[in-house]
């Protein structure tokens, strides 16, 4: 982390070591990306206030949320294909969440298993579920967190229509990589990458094993996911 000063230093950093379809499936919203533009809007628009003249000898950004005591009044969102920005990426977060005291919030859609990231912590981190049509997928997902040892189930609940994100399509973005010239070619500019996703314990959605059929393209998956949305 040495040179890193802020949150743009770190989204450089990812651009030169992730390939690019992966990379773009982090930074890209949904069709035009209004509700991505407007959601960093409102992100910018909160401030801090300065209070003067005050003691801050101590200071305290502490608090509690959902009973858990945190470092800091937030948390890391859930990300899907986080195993693909990096090898074991869900368990890598999950530590560094750990560290900063804050609470990790493992997605439906990550590479890891819930097995995975319960087997290599040994603390509890929280888990996103999609609410699906699909009863006993969703209680099994459930009974899998609870197993390990997720401390909270945060609820997505618009997944009624889901949106076309451009990047994907353009890229062919699928899980694990195709074998074509421009992914092949995109991984070998990333040597780092590809060396340590040698390693990874998975390349695909770990949650979701045994459910897909074979499924990678991402298309595919959304698919999967449309016909058992609520």
């Amino acid at each position: 982390m040495a040179g890193m000063t802020c949150v743009e230093d770190l989204r450089k950093a990812a651009r030169r070591r992730v390939p690019r379809a992966f990379n773009d499936y982090l930074e890209a919203g949904s069709y035009a990306e209004q509700t991505l533009r407007a959601n960093r809007a409102d992100l910018e628009r909160i401030t801090l206030k300065q209070r003067v003249l005050v003691d801050v000898e101590q200071r305290d950004t502490a608090t509690t949320i959902l009973g858990e005591k945190v470092s800091l009044p937030v948390a890391l969102a859930p990300i899907g294909l986080g195993g693909m920005q990096w090898a074991d990426g869900e368990i890598l977060a999950c530590r560094a969440a750990k560290t900063a005291g804050v609470p990790y919030t493992m997605s439906t859609m990550s590479i890891c298993s819930i097995e995975d990231v319960a087997e290599a912590v040994d603390y509890p981190f929280w888990f996103q579920l999609y609410v699906m049509k699909d009863r006993g997928f969703v209680r099994s997902l459930v009974e899998r967190a609870i197993a390990g040892r997720c401390g909270a189930l945060v609820l997505t609940v618009d997944l009624q229509v889901l949106g076309q994100r451009h990047a994907d399509v353009r890229n062919g973005l699928s899980v694990p990589p195709a074998l074509k010239l421009r992914t092949i070619l995109d991984i070998a500019a990333h040597p780092a990458w590809a060396a340590r996703m040698l390693t990874a314990k998975r390349w695909t959605f770990g949650n979701l094993a045994g459910h897909l059929k074979g499924e990678d393209d991402v298309r595919a998956v959304a698919d999967w996911v449309a016909h058992r949305r609520c």
